[in-house]
């Protein structure tokens, strides 16, 4: 008995010298991982590896898990934003969701700036994955801005400031137009004077959305902000102007054929800084003919123009504002021949979409890789040092209406990927 007792009491000395010295606690010392490549699953063997990615995925959420080190946890979450956003880019929507959610349940806490910014443009991507079809919840996708713009609200950091205002803006696409006007306001108002040239750029971006906005209610109010933008870089004496204000040109010239004003002031002004540019002769060109239309017939203009630009490519050149002008013209004789040729040029854009897709779906069906091996490892990477390396969306500029959304789902859906939707998992 008198051994036992013995036996006991030295086993509860060691024990309470271990814990005194940690001698059964593991090392401190973070964990840290190559970076994982996702691998291509050739189409036979599928079944067999379904779960690679889901488990390279779980095994990078363990690491951020267990490191304490900031540098090693802001290496990890900027992989794990990587990993989401090609999740994305796949149309692997649902797998994308799932870990940006992880993404910002691990770094909401935290007041590094560095790490804020992943957490911005996780909560980001994931507001948008919301937002659009099939997903439309509306109110999750509010919730997750709301949760962004709470955290950045008293920041100073400008980069930062920007996801703040891109937060604000893609928010209030959500709200009706009246709102989404106010949110505009003011943002502009705050940032207006702002010393930093980045956060200027973006109340340039709010000014050129408020005036879209503003198209078909207000067009004169929308021609006069774009004139005030214009006018602010004409007086610097610069040539090559932002991209922006040279799409404020284009608009205020289409602006002023619908609002029946003199149109050789941008004429002059897309003539003088956009004359490099591919775009600008097609879409002068094109502009021309509408406007002459309203009074002369235009098939040889037309003609002249399909032999001249053939192959352009319209892009994100929208006819909404010119159909919804010729749309409300009274004299029918006008309206149903300018109608012709805004119907002629909209197939020519269609057409050249159609055949781009068809070479894209091609590419597609003759292979599909996932490569991020380019991307450095944090072995190799300075300490701190982050790689730029994620996919975005850019929501200041460029915000998708209710049908964009649903065409860009249609698009996404019309590739040929030869994925199915479970291959990830």
């Amino acid at each position: 008995m008198l051994k036992t007792l013995i036996t006991i009491l030295i086993l509860t000395i060691f024990i309470t010298i271990g814990v005194k010295f940690n001698l059964f606690t593991p090392s401190s010392t973070p964990k840290t991982k190559p970076l994982a490549v996702i691998p291509v699953v050739p189409k036979e063997n599928r079944e067999e590896n379904q779960s690679i990615i889901k488990t390279i995925i779980t095994q990078e959420i363990a690491i951020v898990q267990e490191s304490n080190n900031s540098s090693t946890f802001l290496t990890q979450i900027s992989k794990l934003v990587e990993q989401a956003n090609l999740l994305f880019q796949s149309s692997k929507d649902s797998e994308a969701i799932e870990l940006y959610l992880q993404i910002i349940e691990k770094s909401k806490d935290s007041n590094d700036p560095e790490i804020l910014i992943y957490f911005s443009k996780a909560s980001l991507q994931l507001a948008f994955l919301y937002q659009i079809y099939p997903n439309n919840d509306k109110e999750a996708s509010m919730e997750v801005y709301q949760n962004l713009i709470d955290k950045l609200e008293n920041i100073t950091q400008p980069k930062l400031l920007e996801q703040y205002i891109n937060a604000k803006i893609q928010q209030s696409y959500l709200f009706e137009n009246d709102e989404r006007m106010d949110i505009y306001d003011e943002l502009i108002s705050r940032f207006k004077n702002h010393e930093n040239k980045d956060l200027q750029a973006k109340v340039e971006d709010l000014l050129i959305n408020k005036s879209f906005d503003l198209m078909g209610k207000d067009d004169e109010g929308a021609m006069q902000i774009l004139d005030t933008l214009i006018d602010k870089y004409e007086k610097q004496g610069i040539k090559k102007l932002p991209e922006e204000i040279e799409v404020a040109i284009l608009n205020n010239l289409e602006l002023s054929i619908i609002t029946n004003n003199d149109d050789e002031k941008y004429i002059e002004l897309a003539n003088k800084y956009l004359s490099d540019s591919p775009d600008t002769k097609p879409l002068l060109d094109m502009l021309e003919i509408i406007k002459n239309a309203q009074d002369l017939n235009q098939d040889e203009a037309l003609a002249e123009w399909k032999n001249n630009y053939g192959d352009y490519r319209f892009g994100d050149w929208s006819f909404q504002e010119v159909r919804r002008w010729i749309n409300n013209v009274e004299d029918t004789e006008t309206r149903d021949r300018v109608i012709k040729y805004i119907n002629a040029f909209e197939d020519h854009k269609n057409n050249i979409d159609s055949q781009e897709r068809s070479r894209y779906q091609q590419q597609d069906n003759s292979t599909m890789s996932i490569d991020i091996s380019q991307i450095e490892s944090p072995n190799n990477q300075s300490e701190g040092a982050i790689e730029e390396n994620t996919i975005e969306l850019e929501p200041s500029k460029y915000i998708m209406s209710e049908e964009e959304q649903i065409e860009y789902q249609e698009n996404q859906e019309e590739e040929n990927n030869p994925y199915s939707e479970e291959d990830l998992y």
